[in-house]
Parts: structure tokens; sequence; C-alpha cells
């Protein structure tokens, strides 16, 4: 019997220890368990307390000014101009971040706007464009597409590009005079719009031209650039911009700058485009 007894408070003992180790064991995991759930709480509260900066793809865009942040016209403000001088893409970076666009951008234009793939800035399926158009003409031109003549809107209606280039005008203003080029060009975004309603039109400025030349002057061509920029602020619309990129191919005399013609005064060099997709590409990241 005390033998028993023995045995049974012994017995007793070991239980009664191991419940105790387990009552403690216990307390330390429910007061790790809290302290990780405070800090998986504050993790997540950074989380969605705001917007996250977004990671950046490919080659960085050239910095604008700090105005840029306090647009308040945000369809052609000219608080968004970049300095041509700091323009910073060459050939390879222009070629790199194509490929971010590749398959979300397109420009409409005449032989000013075949440089972009005849100098290998762009990629052929990239550019509708072809000699002698303008705004008067563009919908009723085929245009070269994946080895097919299409007619504009048929190409934009089976590619469906979220970013549209329209740079015209050149051919037009001998034409026709601002009111009437600017109606066009207006007529035109409405038809693009019915077979690709949720792509944004980008209306680009004409490009000036050589000193000297007798095509046309500088100071006409900076008349129809201001009438499609108030036409785009007229239309009021989120999907309609405007976008004076050739400014920066001028010098001092507002002249078309030397080193970015191609000899005949009207036509650009090389580099121009450089400097013309530098801002142009740093206007769809903005919008």
């Amino acid at each position: 019997m005390i033998k028993d007894m023995k045995s049974y408070k012994k017995r007793r003992l070991i239980v009664i220890s191991m419940l105790l180790i387990l009552s403690i064991v216990c307390i330390k995991s429910c007061v790790v368990s809290d302290k990780n759930k405070d800090k998986d709480d504050k993790n997540t509260s950074s989380v969605v307390s705001g917007p996250q900066k977004p990671e950046n793809i490919g080659t960085p865009l050239p910095q604008v000014s700090e105005t840029v942040t306090t647009i308040e016209e945000p369809v052609f403000s000219e608080k968004s101009e970049l300095n041509y001088l700091e323009a910073s893409f060459s050939p390879e970076d222009i070629s790199s971040v194509n490929t971010e666009y590749l398959k979300d951008m397109v420009i409409v234009g005449d032989s000013v706007s075949m440089g972009y793939s005849v100098y290998g800035r762009l990629d052929a399926n990239n550019v509708l464009a072809t000699g002698s158009i303008g705004a008067r003409n563009v919908m009723e031109t085929q245009f070269s597409y994946q080895g097919y003549s299409l007619f504009l809107l048929d190409i934009l209606e089976r590619r469906k590009p979220k970013y549209i280039f329209m740079s015209l005008g050149l051919n037009d203003m001998n034409l026709m005079d601002e009111e009437k080029y600017t109606s066009l060009c207006e007529d035109n975004a409405e038809k693009i719009h019915e077979v690709t309603p949720d792509s944004k039109i980008i209306f680009t400025a004409i490009t000036p031209i050589s000193a000297g030349n007798t095509f046309a002057d500088n100071d006409k061509i900076d008349r129809y650039n201001e009438a499609l920029r108030k036409k785009v602020y007229e239309i009021g619309s989120d999907k309609i911009f405007f976008v004076n990129a050739a400014q920066y191919l001028k010098n001092s005399n507002n002249c078309l700058e030397s080193s970015f013609s191609s000899g005949d005064g009207i036509h650009l060099a090389a580099t121009a485009y450089d400097y013309l997709l530098s801002y142009m590409l740093l206007m769809l990241e903005w919008i």
C-alpha cells in the first residue's frame, strides 16, 4: 500500500510538471504569435496606406523639370517643356525603349515621318507613313503594313494601338488655311475613335524648315501649330493630346538647326529623330 502510494505520488508529480511545462510553452507561443501579428499588421498597413512607386521598366526616360508635377492642363500645357539640350537618348536607348512600346504605338505621317523607320529609330510596323500626304487625304491613302497595302482605319481597327501619333500638316499648309487644317485634324480623330475608341491620339507639331527654304516659312508653321494646339484644347478630350516636340529642332533664329537637316532643308537627319522621340516617348510616360 505504501509502495503504491509512493508510486502514485511520483506519477502525479510527473504529470503536474509536464502540465506546467506545457503551460509555459503555450504562453510563450502566444506572446510570439502576438508580436508577429503586430509586425504583419504594420507591414500590411505600409502596403495599403497609399499607392506604391511603380518599378521602372527598360531604359529610364530623361528627367523633366519639377513643374511637370503641377501641370493644370495636361492636354498641351507648355509647363511640360523639355529643353532639347537636355534630351539624352542615344539610338541604342531609343531602340531599348521602342521594345516597350512596340505593340502600343504607331506614328501616322508623311515623308518626314518615314525617317523614324528609315533611320531605324522605330520598327517599320510602328510607322504608317508615305510621301505627299496630309490631314486632307490620310484616310484615302493606303499604307504598307505587314506585307499588305491597307487603308489607315483598316490597320488601326485590327491593331487598336494604345497610342497614335498623328504627324501631318507640312503638305496641307500651302493648300488651306489654319481653320480648315485643324478642322480636318478633328474629323480624322473622330473617325479613328470610331474604330479604336480607347486609343489616345497625340497630334504632333509640324517640324521646322531651314532658313531660306522657299517651301514655306517658320512663322507660318508656328501659326498652324498654334492653331492645332488651340483646337486640341477646344476639343477637351482626355484621349486627344498635342505635343510640340518639333520646337526642340529649332535654332535661335526660329529655323531648323542645320545639324538636324538631311540636306534639303525640309526633311530631317537621323539625329533629329532622337530628339523628337525623347520628348514623344516621355509624353507617353506622362499621359
